[in-house]
């Protein structure tokens, strides 16, 4: 019996050892993005909106690429110029480099104060997991 089981457990060993590391870094690459301080007079008020992906080719283009991208909302009182100046400081690790940090603001609402989207992204080359060939 053990011979039959043995040969399909290393073959899902081997399988499934590139998804557990890529799942791995991804948790860690988001709780790095969620540890990062907040800029002043912000709140992470919408986790629902929060977004952990990982995927081939999540900004385009074409290869066979691993990307990891996180994505959180916060309520702000500060300007763009503000928040930009915040993260242009941010030194996130990414997977496996320096995470690129994009911001997408929303217009302030009535109640005053306005959104924005953190997005934190980094990518490598394929390196074994099947998801990104």
């Amino acid at each position: 019996m053990a011979v039959i089981f043995t040969p399909i457990a290393l073959a899902f060993a081997l399988i499934m050892m590139p998804i557990w590391r890529d799942n791995a870094r991804l948790e860690a690459f988001y709780k790095r993005v969620l540890d990062y301080p907040l800029p002043p007079r912000s709140r992470d008020v919408f986790p629902m909106d929060r977004d952990v992906i990982f995927g081939k080719n999540l900004s385009g283009g074409s290869g066979d690429y691993c990307d990891y991208r996180v994505r959180i909302t916060l309520q702000t009182a500060l300007t763009p110029q503000e928040i930009h100046r915040h993260y242009d400081n941010a030194s996130i690790a990414g997977a496996e480099g320096k995470a690129v940090i994009s911001l997408y603001f929303e217009d302030e609402g009535p109640a005053g104060g306005r959104r924005v989207i953190v997005e934190a992204y980094d990518s490598h080359d394929w390196d074994g997991d099947w998801r990104c060939a």
